[in-house]
């Protein structure tokens, strides 16, 4: 058994979908972080909504989208831990914005679903995981 990252441990359960067209170069998601609290800051968010795109990727039935993870597997965070655990401490917010407008909280039970429409720079963030020889480019051979 592998032994997940520390950065994973400090994520909240959280839940990822296509929102629609984002801009050229990003995605457009919407995260839903399951919380005690019914506040939950936007860098919780964006860290998830990157966490997502990397590793588990998301789709949306309704905007007919579905997108692998932008890593290729969770393998790579696995084999790359010290790089992801730098990355999740400051790196990964260079590479998302929160739209503040599309903030929902809903009580689940003993929990609030906080949600947020998130944009990752889906290029950017490639190109660079790609400079630091952790994910292949799309070009190469496999």
């Amino acid at each position: 058994m592998f032994a997940l990252p520390i950065m994973a441990d400090n994520l909240p359960d959280y839940e990822i979908e296509g929102a629609g067209t984002g801009n050229q170069g990003t995605y457009l998601v919407k995260v839903s972080v399951l919380s005690k609290k019914s506040k939950v800051i936007d860098d919780e968010i964006g860290r998830c909504a990157i966490h997502g795109v990397l590793f588990r990727g998301f789709a949306n039935k309704e905007f007919r989208q579905q997108q692998k993870p932008l890593a290729g597997s969770a393998m790579v965070e696995q084999q790359n831990v010290a790089f992801f655990n730098d990355f999740f401490e400051t790196t990964y917010k260079n590479y998302y914005q929160v739209l503040g407008s599309s903030r929902q909280v809903v009580k689940v039970g003993k929990q609030y679903k906080v949600s947020s429409v998130v944009t990752v720079a889906k290029d950017q963030l490639r190109k660079d995981l790609q400079e630091a020889g952790i994910i292949k480019g799309l070009n190469s051979g496999f």
